[in-house]
């Protein structure tokens, strides 16, 4: 049975990286991966709020049976499902959690920001759009970019139109690929990212590669050492505190342009 007014924030993350075997697990800050302090963070903001629901979806392959203990750990609900077709898993996911309405979250974006999450429940609470997104002035969602602030939210019904309409392998991939670049055919709404981040393209906080990982521990590092939480405003500040991040994060975005 769908819970109505519950939003459910639903947690992509598997083992099988090709560029970072294993990032999920990896030590990050202090002996936890990525995905553990996510969900941490996650369990601090939100484990008062009844209307959501919070859901690891992970794959049925044996190599994430160490995801599964680590939501299970957490006290987040589990859902192993494909591992090739990720929109069907998404949709069985949320089916599974009860919920019409959820939130995207890519485990490697360790720098996720927390109020854009809190927006983000809010509108797809009180408003009847298909899909909504942070984006940049362009248009362009900022699940294509690489800055790693910003989740993104969807309706199930609309993740069971993608999946009627189409069998190509790129939009079962990527979950909200065909619903963006389709958008006349959904109800899309883009929230403006803040500029000042826009005009700095050298931030580069979504974790794919060995270089990112051990650039990026060390900024995480720093942030909670100088401010004590991990959200845009302390991100920035850390970097702008040591600049010689953006020459890495540079040189990362030129080398995995998406």
């Amino acid at each position: 049975m769908e819970k109505e007014d519950t939003t459910g924030i639903i947690i992509q993350a598997r083992m099988g990286a090709t560029r970072l075997p294993g990032k999920m697990v990896r030590p990050f800050y202090g002996e936890k991966g990525v995905l553990e302090l996510l969900l941490q963070r996650f369990k601090e903001r939100f484990a008062h709020r009844q209307d959501i629901v919070m859901l690891v979806a992970t794959t049925v392959h044996p190599s994430d049976d160490l995801i599964a203990e680590i939501a299970e750990r957490s006290g987040s609900l589990l859902f192993r499902g494909s591992e090739e077709d990720v929109l069907q898993r998404f949709i069985d996911a949320a089916s599974y959690a009860g919920v019409e309405k959820m939130l995207r979250i890519c485990a490697d974006n360790p720098f996720l920001d927390m109020d854009a999450v809190e927006i983000l429940i809010r509108r797809i609470s009180m408003q009847p759009h298909d899909y909504i997104a942070f984006s940049t002035s362009e248009g362009i969602p900022s699940i294509k970019t690489h800055w790693g602030f910003w989740p993104e939210a969807v309706r199930l019904d609309a993740l069971k139109q993608v999946a009627q309409a189409t069998s190509e392998k790129l939009y079962h991939e990527h979950v909200t690929n065909y619903i963006y670049t389709h958008p006349d055919d959904f109800d899309i709404d883009l929230i403006p990212i803040p500029q000042e981040i826009e005009e700095n393209e050298n931030i580069r906080l979504t974790l794919d590669t060995p270089e990112d990982f051990e650039m990026q521990r060390t900024v995480y590092d720093r942030c909670i050492e100088r401010h004590g939480r991990i959200d845009i405003r302390s991100v920035l500040d850390t970097l702008e505190a040591f600049p010689a991040f953006y020459a890495q994060m540079k040189q990362q975005i030129l080398l995995n342009i998406k």
